[in-house]
């Protein structure tokens, strides 16, 4: 068995989150090996001071056809060079697209193992792949679907306590974030609340006054605060949230996913829909209320216990539609639903202490 390893998960942040701990297990499996993960730019920096990865490559797939020219003679020879001299011996395609394929292939490994065509988000995929890992049958998670990825390997997939997320923070991450908590008024001994009201899907984006009700609610239940995070496009959503509470709740400055991180870390509770910072929160161990509409719960719910997960099924239920006539699934789970299961969440957090 070789003793270099290229995982290939380009992005996005959630997806990212849920592959760590299948780079976890390469590690424990192989204590001596050499990992490296190719990855995108904008979630690269979730892998900063992993313990289980050697090495970073970013790759950014998408400057491969930047201006609509296929650039072979220049970023993807540039790419691939980069790949192949790795000398990875296995490359683990996690993502089960075409382009991930493409990497694995370029990375010039011997052993190339992805998912069954079944398994695959782009069945083509399975050309760039020697070996496969078997589609798992029912219900499952995304990281157990990923964990998968081991068998070829002949490693067994670790059990609940096994499975790790290093997200180690960085120096100064901390300071500068309990800082800017300190001046807003939110280290002050009462219990934080962080919602996150935005998502890169209008059918994954809960209504602002209903946020706003539950941030009220969240100040009569616990005595606590609202924070408010937001990235790219979602600032005026979260504004219209914290215009629309009584009680007030201060909003997040611009912040990278670093930044982010180290908000979420210092909040007790994390309430949001299925976006990368809600499963971020969960990989960090915060307790989440999840909002989900299109997406199955089952698959893309927080990982681990002790969460809270809303959701109606619909005859069209898990249909991971992007955009939606009247977005049903999500309009049905209503203000007090949220509020009783917050309640619930931090009536636990409370007996946990």
């Amino acid at each position: 068995m070789t003793d270099r390893f290229l995982l290939v998960r380009l992005g996005a942040v959630g997806d990212v989150i849920h592959t760590l701990p299948l780079a976890s297990a390469i590690r424990d499996a192989f204590p001596l090996s050499k990992i490296f993960w190719a990855v995108a730019p904008g979630p690269s920096v979730l892998l900063e001071g992993n313990p289980d990865i050697n090495q970073v490559v970013v790759v950014d797939s998408k400057s491969w056809t930047r201006g609509g020219v296929l650039k072979i003679p220049s970023e993807l020879r540039r790419t691939f060079t980069i790949l192949k001299r790795l000398g990875a011996g296995v490359a683990i395609d996690a993502q089960g697209l075409i382009k991930s394929g493409v990497i694995a292939w370029a990375s010039g490994a011997e052993m190339r193992i992805g998912f069954e065509q079944r398994a695959c988000r782009e069945g083509l995929n399975v050309v760039f792949t020697t070996h496969w890992a078997k589609a798992i049958e029912g219900p499952h998670h995304v990281i157990e679907k990923n964990l998968s990825l081991l068998e070829p390997l002949g490693v067994s997939r670790p059990v609940d306590g096994g499975i790790r997320f290093p997200l180690p923070e960085q120096a100064g991450e901390g300071e500068e974030a309990e800082a800017w908590l300190r001046r807003e008024g939110l280290l002050s001994g009462h219990p934080l609340l962080i919602m996150h009201p935005g998502a890169g899907w209008e059918t994954k984006r809960w209504e602002a006054g209903r946020y706003a009700a539950l941030g009220d609610a969240w100040a009569e239940i616990s005595g606590g605060r609202t924070l408010l995070t937001w990235g790219p496009g979602e600032e005026e959503e979260a504004r219209r949230v914290a215009a629309t509470m009584r009680s007030g709740a201060a909003l997040a400055p611009p912040t990278g996913i670093r930044q982010l991180m180290a908000l979420i870390r210092r909040a007790d509770v994390f309430a949001g829909g299925d976006t990368g910072p809600l499963h971020l929160a969960a990989a960090l161990g915060v307790r989440c209320l999840a909002l989900i509409g299109p997406t199955e719960p089952w698959r893309n719910g927080p990982w681990g216990e002790g969460h809270a997960v809303l959701h109606h099924r619909l005859a069209c239920s898990g249909c991971y539609g992007r955009t939606c006539p009247d977005i049903e699934c999500l309009d049905l789970i209503g203000a007090d639903e949220a509020i009783l299961a917050i309640r619930n969440l931090w009536n636990t957090h409370e007996n946990s202490r």
